[in-house]
């Protein structure tokens, strides 16, 4: 039910973020394609992955109709209900942490509320070696960085850290 809810709201939000990317003033001068061309790509593929989403999580439901469920097996316990609970507790505090992300992304800027951000994430999605982590995370954030101000000329909040 959770993936079905969690389709549903980023189907929703795409085609929300189509409609205000698509509502951007048009520049007289400069790219024909204005403004609109990245966040609309932006929310295509938020579009996309919703219908994915939604496409998978029917595929499922409809395997598992027809399926006979799989007995235990001898000496195995049963599935703990404590574990759905604990992915939605883990859903939340990801939401949680991404609004975190939100608002101290100007204030932080954006290379180090970037980097603690996709750290924490890192650690606790990939435990297997914490400076394989911090190094992911810093790739990222230098690769993206260059991108968004050398070729797109995007102006990033330098927050605390001046460059």
């Amino acid at each position: 039910m959770a993936d079905w809810v969690l389709s549903v709201f980023v189907v929703t939000g795409a085609l929300i973020y189509l409609r205000a990317a698509m509502n951007l003033e048009r520049l007289q001068v400069g790219d024909a394609l204005g403004p609109q061309v990245f966040p609309a790509i932006v929310a295509i593929c938020m579009l996309c992955s919703g219908l994915m989403l939604a496409w998978e999580t029917w595929r499922k439901q409809m395997i598992s109709e027809h399926a006979a469920p799989p007995a235990p097996k001898p000496g195995e316990a049963a599935a703990h209900p404590a574990a759905g609970h604990r992915q939605h507790l883990v859903l939340v505090a990801m939401v949680a942490w991404t609004a975190l992300y939100y608002v101290a992304f100007e204030p932080v800027g954006y290379i180090l509320s970037t980097m603690i951000y996709l750290s924490a994430l890192l650690f606790y999605f990939h435990r297997v070696n914490p400076l394989i982590n911090l190094f992911y995370a810093a790739a990222f954030t230098t690769v993206a960085y260059l991108l968004f101000t050398n070729f797109l000329q995007v102006v990033l909040p330098s927050g605390i850290v001046q460059l």
